[in-house]
């Protein structure tokens, strides 16, 4: 069996679209949700729960990437943030029930 090694810049192509895919929603659910909060209180979780998601796949690409030790800080800074975005989206996801 050939073994395949990893390609650094598929994985930047991957890591690109996500971060364009999950900006533009969350940008777009942002807009609509502050144009009139009252009618769309159920887009503030999909907002936080996609920012979640967000930190904690960069946060994962830089702490499996090669590199400083201070690239691999930064990604646990980064899972950091994606899991109290996780547990905001929890939250407010609850306070809306």
């Amino acid at each position: 069996m050939e073994y395949k090694k990893k390609n650094p810049r598929r994985l930047n192509y991957l890591l690109d679209i996500i971060h364009i895919v999950i900006g533009i929603a969350v940008v777009l659910l942002s807009v609509i949700a502050f144009l009139s909060p009252e009618e769309h209180l159920a887009f503030f979780p999909m907002i936080f729960f996609l920012a979640a998601l967000l930190a904690l796949v960069n946060g994962a690409a830089r702490v499996r990437m090669p590199g400083p030790d201070s690239r691999r800080l930064a990604g646990l800074a980064a899972l950091a943030a994606g899991v109290l975005l996780l547990l905001i989206a929890v939250i407010s996801a609850m306070v809306m029930l």
